[in-house]
């Protein structure tokens, strides 16, 4: 049974046109167009439908955040043990000192990266909303020491009032905190 191994192209239905413009937008995103049509020898508007198409697919995407390389913010590697991974899923997806959070195979199943101005900060939210839960088995912390490639990772500023309670109005930890809701007759 020979079984081969598809490639990127297949993958994810590129040409070698797409890759070129990805990897020159992903060495510098304010590329032009224009320079970008001159190196693949495609039109200007050729280019800028192939890049619509890219977003479309999600391949070529932007986020706005901290460059973990260039700002110093404390980032800590948080591995959980779970009896209930999505109950902490749950838990966790609306908190804005988790940047990024993943479901991942082992041992430990969800992984998250947790950033806040100092580590007491992030141990005291790691002993409230982990060590506390009854549904994590485990948690293993690292702290980031230093990023070697530019790592962005988006940024809650509803961090900064975190009260070593709750780490705002939609943490599921604060049953007696008001949740904020705006509708449509409030905007009118």
């Amino acid at each position: 049974m020979d079984m081969k191994k598809k490639s990127f192209d297949e993958l994810l239905g590129i040409d070698s046109a797409d890759k070129k413009i990805i990897e020159m937008m992903e060495k510098d995103p304010d590329i032009t167009h224009s320079a970008i049509a001159a190196e693949i020898e495609k039109s200007q508007p050729a280019v800028g439908a192939r890049i619509i198409k890219l977003e479309r697919k999600n391949l070529l995407t932007k986020q706005v955040g901290f460059n973990v390389k260039k700002v110093d913010i404390k980032v800590a590697i948080v591995y959980l043990s779970t009896k209930d991974v999505d109950k902490i899923v749950r838990k966790i997806e609306n908190c804005p000192f988790i940047n990024h959070a993943f479901k991942i195979s082992g041992e430990f199943n969800v992984l998250c990266f947790i950033a806040a101005s100092d580590l007491q900060t992030i141990e005291k939210l790691i002993d409230l909303c982990f060590r506390r839960d009854e549904n994590v088995i485990n948690v293993k912390t690292n702290i980031l020491i230093e990023s070697i490639h530019d790592f962005v990772v988006p940024i809650d500023f509803q961090i900064e009032n975190f009260d070593g309670r709750y780490c705002g109005p939609n943490c599921t930890m604060a049953k007696d905190l008001p949740k904020f809701k705006f509708s449509q007759e409030d905007e009118d």
